[in-house]
């Protein structure tokens, strides 16, 4: 039962439009107990990896599909677990609706409909996303090429020291330290500078970027993806200083942080030091505050719902009996052959009882009974013209539907020596234990 390409891609796009929507709930939920819970604790090294974590589980969350038995499940999970799953509940994109219009209205039809203009904002997003990170890389590329001469391995601690003459300010990227040497420093601030970006050399702060870029590339609409990168780049920052600070002390590292915004303002003195990102910093070194142990644990449970929301899917095994298939308004002759699975008879059914899930709303509104399909096995072994001629609702149907769509070729039918075309039905019992 083969579809038209347009509705194929319509039902893809749909299930991409759900997954987006799923996997940017999770980032979301995640981002509110980071902001509230965690982000003024001094747990940096904890921060970072929870952060890593919420992007990490928020885009693969949604793409697990656990099946679960809900009569064995308390009945708040289940609640919870069914308004969760109204996220994703209705399509977005009524398939058969959409290609319906394409085909039915040619007269009428716009240049370009709605989704077809979201697919293309979408592609040319992601392209010019992937153009930019691969310009940069390549620009990266480019200036160690040209600094070659001005550069030096430090094999003690493993990286790459680059004089840059003034041309760039002082930064690090994966085991390369780009040095301003033309900066106006004590030898202690110097170290201090220095000993900052050696701790992200060294804690591989530049995977964590790389990381949130590349998911930037695919995920360029989502907000939460760019907010994601500028917490963890706060959290690095945090983890350095502090690093930094312990070798020396907290004020004098402090004064260095402070000198170093003023110099960049051109200003000795200003009311602009108060909006300055610096500002967090310097508070975050100076509170003698300590960590909330208990509040680290909070956001588990939290991630853990997520997991059970959006990655399990109420099921209950051995609960869909498929009967044997009859042939409709078809007299067969001694010498006609019936149409057949390719795959067998008994794989063909125990594949449509895999594949077919109980599912959820039906459950939990106490659906039971009998789902009549019929559809045609054409002369080319192909399933078409699929019909319901009994109904349960409650997405049992599209269940169906789904699996059938899935479930491979026939032999087509023999009679008078020639393929020809046979209606088949078959009852698919739908029963709760």
């Amino acid at each position: 039962m083969g579809k038209h390409p347009t509705i194929e891609l319509l039902e893809g796009l749909n299930g991409a439009l759900i997954y987006a929507l799923e996997s940017a709930t999770c980032l979301a939920i995640l981002y509110l107990a980071y902001h509230f819970l965690l982000r003024k604790e001094k747990s940096f090294r904890y921060n970072r990896f929870y952060l890593l974590a919420a992007v990490f589980f928020s885009v693969l969350f949604p793409l697990i599909e656990i099946g679960y038995n809900p009569d064995n499940t308390p009945a708040v999970l289940n609640s919870i677990h069914q308004v969760g799953n109204e996220v994703g509940s209705e399509p977005i994109i009524e398939a058969d609706r959409a290609y319906s219009y394409t085909i039915t209205a040619k007269s009428e039809r716009p240049l370009l409909l709605w989704w077809e203009i979201l697919l293309i904002i979408y592609i040319s997003g992601t392209v010019i996303g992937l153009f930019r990170l691969l310009l940069q890389i390549r620009s990266f590329k480019e200036i160690i090429w040209f600094k070659r001469h001005a550069t030096r391995y430090k094999s003690k601690e493993s990286f790459f020291l680059v004089n840059t003459d003034g041309t760039m300010p002082t930064f690090s990227f994966f085991n390369y330290l780009f040095w301003d040497n033309t900066l106006e420093l004590t030898e202690l601030e110097k170290e201090q500078v220095m000993n900052h970006e050696k701790v992200h050399i060294k804690e591989k702060h530049s995977y964590d970027i790389m990381f949130i870029q590349i998911l930037k590339v695919f995920f360029w609409f989502n907000p939460f993806m760019y907010l994601y990168k500028i917490l963890l780049e706060e959290s690095h920052e945090y983890l350095a200083d502090r690093k930094v600070a312990s070798q020396t002390s907290a004020k004098v590292y402090t004064q260095l942080l402070v000198k170093t915004v003023f110099r960049k303002m051109g200003l000795e003195y200003g009311s602009y030091f108060s909006k300055n990102q610096t500002v967090k910093r310097v508070n975050m070194l100076s509170s003698k505050k300590k960590v909330n142990f208990v509040r680290l644990f909070i956001p588990l449970p939290v991630l853990a719902l997520l997991f059970f929301i959006f990655s399990f899917e109420a099921k209950l095994p051995s609960q869909i009996t498929i009967e044997d298939y009859q042939l409709e308004n078809n007299v067969l002759q001694s010498s006609d052959i019936a149409p057949s699975p390719v795959s067998g008879v008994k794989e063909w059914k125990d594949f449509l009882k895999d594949n077919i899930t109980y599912p959820s709303k039906a459950i939990s509104n106490n659906i039971e009974g009998e789902v009549m399909v019929s559809f045609t096995v054409n002369k080319n072994g192909n399933l078409e013209s699929l019909s319901f001629d009994q109904k349960l609702g409650y997405d049992c149907e599209r269940e169906v539907f789904n699996a059938l769509a899935k479930s491979g070729k026939w032999n087509p039918a023999i009679k008078d020596g020639k393929p020809a075309d046979m209606r088949i039905k078959i009852p698919i019992q739908f029963k709760k234990s």
